[in-house]
């Protein structure tokens, strides 16, 4: 990790600030040092934040090949990059020992500048103290969405009863690529940290989404919400998510709403193309995508129409209804076996920021766990306000008459049905791990072969937490691996 922040930093920051001199005075220019460009104004501070470098990760691929919902075929798996068939069989060491993994090294690279400006903009020339906390309080909300995905990959699912003691992952609060060896504190102190951040920050951002790039309270609380979503804390998600949504209903700045695909899918529609069949809807980009209220976005190298490798499973297919336009997103042609797979085709770039459609199936969840089940307020609400805008409406009714289980178990199907191939799966498997509503269930792997024979790889409670690479662990002596 050090070795990483060094390697990476000093070009970051060049790059940052050359993206932004020309909002620069010449004064500015003048008292700089030949060959450095330091942060001194409260502007200069804004425009990190404004930096594209902030939207673009690796984590998409790297989450989708993990989730339990799609399956391998040969001869197709073979050609895949040994990563990718690595995290499929669930191996216990991903990389090898040279590597600088580029998932941790982007995310590392926004953790710097992160604690650059959250340290820094308060002593910064220019700018009202309220300009100053606002761009503060972004950062802050940046940091914890860096934390989330840290403790993804490589902590342990959050277990209250063991969270004092299970390991979280280190605690980076400053900008300094010479500090120390970096230890692991515990579980528990991470996810406060996460929380400690967002509350902070909350109070200071903007209630308006002036743009999806920026952070904004409605984002901050969403964080929040699924940071007490993946603690199983759901009364406290529930108060959260509830405010985030009021709080994107009342925005007046960019759209921010759910796609009708019954309608964007039509001719004349954003999502509409004329080769949907074979490519798969149209999809937005990062700075037009409605539904998106962060504008992260990763490429994911699984999803194509050549696409062969990597299938969704014969069993997660047949949760979509046959009038479900989400699956226009997904194609048959040309796949032999296993029978009922289906080749996802679109979007390649994908959103991965914070999507609206998370977030009511977020509160959709938080209100079936609350025995909120059917009515004004629950969780079928929720449900169907969805589902109409995937369907026609007389197909997006919601079962009557389930139990609280069995509500919970729909949505989390829901959950399947909307973000399949996303790399979200994963975020779920780890919580559901330990839910015990789930216990006795198996997340499992198969490898196909036109012979009919399957290779199964099961997924063993070690390996919902990444061991740290090799490289890492040789950058900083001390720092305990997973097992």
């Amino acid at each position: 990790m050090k070795n990483i922040l060094k390697n990476n930093i000093c070009l970051l920051l060049t790059l940052i600030f050359l993206m932004s001199l020309s909002s620069c005075k010449k004064s500015f220019l003048e008292v700089v040092p030949k060959g450095k460009l330091i942060a001194t104004t409260t502007n200069d501070y804004n425009m990190i934040m404004n930096s594209s470098l902030f939207t673009n990760y690796t984590l998409a691929t790297f989450y989708t090949a993990l989730g339990d919902e799609l399956i391998a075929r040969d001869p197709f798996f073979g050609v895949r990059p040994l990563i990718d068939q690595r995290l499929f069989r669930y191996e216990d060491n991903i990389y090898n020992s040279d590597v600088d993994p580029s998932e941790i090294a982007a995310l590392t690279k926004s953790l710097y500048l992160f604690n650059k400006v959250i340290n820094e903009v308060m002593d910064s020339d220019g700018g009202s103290d309220d300009e100053k906390k606002a761009i503060r309080a972004e950062a802050l909300t940046g940091r914890a969405w860096i934390y989330i995905h840290y403790t993804t990959l490589f902590t342990k699912p959050y277990n209250g009863a063991t969270a004092a003691t299970d390991l979280g992952f280190p605690l980076i609060a400053e900008s300094d690529i010479n500090k120390t060896p970096y230890s692991r504190p515990t579980l528990n102190k991470v996810y406060d940290f996460m929380i400690n951040d967002l509350t902070a920050a909350i109070p200071d951002l903007s209630v308006t989404i002036s743009s999806r790039h920026r952070a904004s309270r409605s984002l901050a609380k969403s964080l929040l919400a699924k940071v007490y979503l993946a603690m199983g804390k759901y009364a406290d998600a529930l108060i959260n998510v509830n405010d985030a949504i009021n709080i994107i209903t009342a925005n007046t700045g960019v759209p921010a709403r759910i796609y009708d695909y019954n309608i964007e899918m039509l001719a004349g529609g954003a999502l509409y193309s004329a080769s949907m069949g074979t490519t798969g809807p149209a999809f937005p980009t990062s700075p037009n995508n409605v539904e998106s209220i962060y504008g992260k976005q990763d490429i994911n190298s699984h999803i194509s129409s050549a696409n062969n490798y990597f299938v969704l499973s014969p069993e997660v297919a047949a949760l979509y209804g046959v009038n479900d336009l989400r699956r226009k997103y997904y194609n048959a042609t040309a796949l032999t076996y296993p029978v009922g797979c289906l080749r996802r085709l679109a979007p390649i770039i994908q959103a991965t920021g914070m999507n609206i459609p998370e977030l009511y199936l977020m509160r959709a969840e938080c209100r079936a766990r609350a025995n909120n089940t059917y009515g004004a307020g629950s969780a079928a609400e929720d449900l169907l306000f969805l589902r109409k805008k995937r369907m026609p409406a007389a197909d997006a009714v919601i079962p009557i008459g389930y139990t609280q289980t069995q509500m919970i178990k729909y949505v989390i199907d829901e959950r399947l049905r909307e973000l399949a191939f996303t790399g979200m799966r994963w975020f779920d498997m780890r919580r559901l791990s330990i839910d015990p509503l789930f216990s006795g269930t198996t997340f499992t792997h198969k490898l196909y072969y036109s012979t009919g024979i399957i290779d199964s790889y099961i997924l063993r409670p070690e390996r919902f937490t990444m061991r740290i690479p090799t490289r890492i662990l040789n950058d900083n002596p001390g720092l305990i691996d997973n097992q």
